[in-house]
């Protein structure tokens, strides 16, 4: 049994990994706290509300979790916003709201401060204790670029570019980390953008379970055996 931290875990994707893990010990981590609450209490674990696009908040997670907690395992980042948009569409209603730059702000400061911070924030522990693995629910906009989604795209290829900058070192240190990039999954990820695609798009996504099913595959791997990006989609979804 491990313990594994899991942020943006009271919805989607993230509540699926934290299903998949649950005879583990779990830690999760989300700014959606009456979801988190209740996916917490069905799994029977601890839970941190916490947004990972501010500070002062990833700051007191981790004091609390170094006094409760003496190793960690597993970090799975999962947090991230949606955001949409060709720059030519930015004055029609939709498109506007979503782009303003406070939220756009926002975005960044969640899908790429927020990873960097969190994995900054949890090399020390997994340092000291020798080992650990680092998982990021990253994107194919972070392996190509999908033109209707350049700040999207933007985030998700600076994260996978971090990542790619630190792997050398984390190995050196016996920490593996890996980016899992779907293609379309089945959430209300983009509904809670504001931002809701058709049934017709949606049947070719991904189920946030098969996302979870890939994570495991990586959580179960030998240690000395590291896979640093894997892609996943649809077959439908090309």
């Amino acid at each position: 049994m491990k313990t594994v931290m899991i942020t943006g875990s009271a919805n989607g994707i993230g509540k699926a990994i934290a299903q998949i893990l649950k005879d583990n010990t779990l830690i999760l981590v989300d700014n959606d706290e009456a979801n988190l609450i209740k996916t917490a209490n069905k799994l029977d674990c601890d839970y941190y509300v916490c947004d990972i696009s501010v500070e002062k908040d990833i700051t007191v997670l981790f004091e609390n979790i170094k006094e409760k907690y003496n190793n960690i395992d597993c970090l799975i980042n999962c947090a991230g916003i949606w955001i949409s948009g060709d720059m030519s569409k930015l004055n029609e209603p939709i498109y506007k709201e979503m782009n303003e730059i406070k939220r756009l702000k926002k975005v960044i400061d969640t899908n790429v401060f927020g990873t960097i911070a969190m994995i900054k924030n949890i090399f020390p522990i997994m340092k000291k204790q020798g080992y650990g693995q680092i998982i990021n629910i990253n994107s194919q906009s972070g392996v190509m670029c999908e033109p209707p989604f350049p700040v999207y795209n933007a985030t998700k290829h600076a994260t996978a570019a971090f990542r790619k900058a630190i792997q050398d070192d984390l190995a050196r240190n016996n920490i593996k980390i890996t980016d899992v990039c779907p293609g379309l999954v089945q959430t209300d990820f983009y509904t809670r953008a504001n931002n809701p695609l058709s049934k017709e798009i949606m049947d070719t996504g991904l189920t946030p379970n098969e996302i979870a099913k890939t994570v495991k595959y990586l959580f179960d791997l030998p240690h000395e055996i590291t896979i640093p990006s894997i892609e996943i989609r649809h077959i439908k979804n090309y």
